[in-house]
């Protein structure tokens, strides 16, 4: 039959409470600080998560800012280049019309130069006149004034 000796049964019994007093003073604070540990890691990982979806959250909005800047940049540069052309525009128009008025004061005054070089040899010839008009009075002839008279016209 079978025997079990009393030294196996107090070393069964040994084991078991010794199991038992290490479940409860070992294992089981070993087991609450890896639970601990397991939701610190997640706890991490959610944390570092948040932060990489609000950098890129952060990232959109700066690319968005940068898109709106040179949005802005690019009308700023187009508004100048226009007020540029305007004032260019301006100014070509304003040169034009400068050099047009001195060009009619210059016709002015060349049709002024022209009307007193005609009044010059108008009184030249009305001297000329005068002058073959007095040696009609004092000569005689004439024939021989007239003959006079065109040889200093020509």
């Amino acid at each position: 039959m079978l025997r079990i000796d009393s030294n196996i049964l107090w070393t069964i019994i040994n084991l078991l409470i010794l199991y038992a007093l290490m479940k409860h003073f070992l294992f089981q604070p070993v087991h609450d600080i890896l639970d601990k540990r397991k939701q610190e890691i997640e706890s991490d990982f959610a944390l570092a998560n948040q932060q990489k979806q609000e950098a890129l959250e952060s990232k959109n909005k700066a690319n968005q800012q940068l898109e709106n800047m040179q949005t802005i940049c690019d009308s700023m540069l187009a508004d100048a280049k226009e007020q540029a052309s305007l004032e260019y525009e301006q100014i070509i128009a304003d040169a034009n019309k400068k050099s047009d008025e001195m060009i009619e004061q210059a016709r002015i005054k060349t049709i002024e130069v022209a009307n007193e070089e005609k009044a010059k040899a108008k009184s030249e010839i009305a001297d000329l006149i005068n002058k073959a008009a007095d040696k009609i009075t004092n000569t005689k002839s004439d024939e021989k004034l007239y003959d006079d008279f065109l040889k200093e016209m020509k």
